[in-house]
């Protein structure tokens, strides 16, 4: 594979690619109930879910319970895209939970929309709305 036109890492821009972890205070099961209803909610659509935990039980490996939620407004982010094509390889938004080591409640890892703009350079209004609806979401399962 032919790398030599690949623009370089800014190690400034990298700092900014931050994951937050918060812990829910509702178990698994509820977390994910809670986030799907918030999600929709919230105005967007839930594209996926990635089951972790139950690809590693496929697969032969002992994993606590681990999903990946991916979710998003096209809409709102085709017009951060038509700003920066490249801002399309943080899109749709994504929320991870899985089951806290201490067996009490569930941990969430997430980035906001407005991390994920700024990193790329995208600066639309709509930026604002999408933060508002995705603190809804964490407000839903925090």
């Amino acid at each position: 594979m032919d790398v030599s036109n690949t623009k370089s890492v800014n190690i400034e821009r990298a700092w900014l690619q931050r994951v937050h972890t918060m812990r829910s205070r509702y178990g698994f099961e509820e977390c994910e109930d809670r986030l799907r209803d918030a999600v929709a909610a919230a105005g967007m659509r839930l594209f996926a879910e990635i089951d972790h935990g139950g690809n590693a039980a496929d697969a032969g490996v002992k994993l606590r319970r681990a999903k990946v939620f991916i979710f998003g407004n096209p809409r709102a982010g085709s017009l951060l895209m038509q700003e920066n094509i490249e801002v399309s390889y943080d899109l749709p938004l994504r929320i991870a939970i899985w089951e806290a080591d201490d067996g009490n409640g569930t941990m969430v890892a997430y980035r906001t929309p407005g991390e994920i703009a700024e990193e790329h350079g995208v600066t639309h209004p709509v930026v604002a709305k999408m933060d508002e609806n995705f603190a809804k979401v964490l407000g839903g399962i925090s």
